[in-house]
């Protein structure tokens, strides 16, 4: 578990990205005490006490995991997730070239995925 919070996470991703966060329509949103980044509508990172976590391929994954990431777990006993990575804090605090890497990585993975479209709910109908 991270001391530091989202919001300061957030800022963390802001800034190792810099101008670029708009050529990939990066924004964030507010997601069980949490924040969730998003690029071109796609979730690509979660911002926890579990640290920043990024969406990658299975290839991906791997490569991460050589660099001492691990699969996400939101409580020790949670399972780990099956698509999203921690990025080691040693990478994260250096702030450099590799954790706008493996940013960018997962941008760009998430952006290739197909963009789920919400079914409408079906309305209720009135009691008489």
């Amino acid at each position: 578990m991270w001391d530091s919070d989202a919001n300061e996470m957030q800022t963390v991703i802001e800034a190792a990205l810099g101008p670029e966060a708009g050529a990939y329509d990066m924004h964030f949103r507010p997601m069980f005490g949490g924040i969730m980044a998003y690029t071109h509508g796609r979730p690509f990172a979660s911002l926890s006490n579990a640290g920043i976590a990024v969406k990658l391929s299975t290839d991906q994954k791997v490569s991460l995991e050589k660099s001492g990431g691990y699969a996400l777990r939101y409580q020790p006993d949670d399972p780990p997730s099956k698509s999203y990575m921690v990025i080691p804090l040693v990478i994260v605090e250096a702030g450099g070239k590799a954790l706008t890497e493996w940013l960018k990585t997962s941008m760009n993975h998430c952006k290739s995925l197909t963009l789920k479209k919400c079914k409408p709910r079906k309305k209720k109908a009135a009691k008489a």
